[in-house]
């Protein structure tokens, strides 16, 4: 469970040599220092941070006081001094973000809301204020310019090097079957047979669904639920086993679902086939391009790490046990932190 709650956070799979907690203030958490310049990071900023990824993971994360929610604190206070570190050397090349730039992102969210009263309930949704969401705005932005300069150098990915993956990987490059479906769901089989008598007599199946589905997320796209996979379609068993015995063209009886009665329909079938090295090639060399992106930043990043001093309360101090998690779970995202959707 740690690792995949902890597979989104900005954690670099990096150690920090510590010394012991003498000096620093009572509710800090650990001290990130460069030549005289100091940052705390309190307890209120590792409590602040953990609620975030609760929100975030549905609340879904370890109980306080178990082993496992010591190792996210570790974790999530290892992150945060990752971050400082790097705004620090952001600071030092001349890195900034402008308010205008913070405020043209602002304006953007509250476009996408629909207006200042519906961003101003999503901030509350998020138990956010505005001052905070500038805040991770302005980190967020500065890591994505931070990002491709640290990783400027990184490797372009030649026709050779994706062709050999590609050569060495085949299984990721084969499409699985997918059908074209939509239904209609109705809470009993006697309107499910009311249905089907219509659609027999020639009703468009959109307009029976937009008027009596009861599914809310395709009742208005008329029953359209999209290409779904035949074999793990993420549907219940009992949907899925019904829509794969379809041909093209065809249409179900009842199909009793613990949500009531589905009428399905399959519109087309896309068969399952090995992607040629054209098709792939450049999704390919994006992909290791990516990678050579990662191993760069890293790198960068532990040959500066060295110049600053970091000072962990006994508490938050990374163990074994934390650094095997950091490796396992840590990716390099091109945002820091997250921000709520809007």
């Amino acid at each position: 469970m740690i690792r995949k709650l902890l597979a989104g956070l900005f954690v670099l799979t990096l150690i920090f040599v510590w010394i012991g907690c003498g000096g620093l203030p009572k509710s800090a958490v650990a001290q990130v220092s460069d030549g005289g310049k100091d940052k705390v990071i309190t307890r209120e900023d590792l409590d602040k941070a953990i609620e975030e990824l609760k929100q975030q993971y549905s609340g879904s994360i370890p109980e306080p006081g178990t082993p496992e929610y010591a190792t996210i604190q570790k974790q999530v206070a290892e992150r945060l001094v990752n971050e400082e570190i790097l705004w620090f050397e952001a600071g030092k090349m001349g890195i900034t973000v402008s308010d205008e730039e913070i405020n043209t992102q602002i304006d953007q969210y509250k476009q996408s809301s629909g207006g200042d009263e519906q961003f101003n309930t999503k901030l509350s949704e998020n138990n956010m204020t505005l001052d905070v969401l500038k805040e991770r705005i302005r980190k967020n932005l500065l890591f994505q310019k931070l990002y491709p300069e640290v990783t400027k150098e990184a490797s372009q990915v030649t026709d050779e090097q994706a062709l050999k993956y590609y050569n060495e990987n085949p299984t990721q490059f084969q499409t699985t079957e997918t059908r074209k479906a939509k239904h209609i769901l109705v809470k009993d089989e006697a309107i499910a047979n009311q249905v089907i008598a219509r659609l027999n007599a020639g009703e468009d199946f959109a307009v029976v669904a937009k008027e009596v589905s009861i599914d809310p997320g395709s009742k208005d796209k008329g029953g359209d639920l999209g290409d779904v996979q035949t074999v793990g379609s993420g549907f219940v068993a009992e949907f899925e086993t019904a829509m794969k015995s379809l041909a093209a063209g065809q249409t179900s009886g009842p199909v009793k679902t613990q949500f009531g009665f589905h009428i399905i329909r399959v519109d087309s079938i896309t068969p399952a086939k090995q992607r040629t090295f054209a098709e792939a090639k450049e999704e390919i060399k994006q992909g290791l391009f990516m990678e050579n992106q990662r191993t760069a930043f890293e790198a960068w990043f532990e040959s500066v790490k060295g110049n600053y001093t970091v000072v962990y309360a006994d508490e938050f101090k990374p163990d074994a046990t934390t650094a095997t998690q950091a490796q396992t779970g840590a990716q390099t995202q091109t945002q820091a932190q997250p921000t709520p959707q809007y």
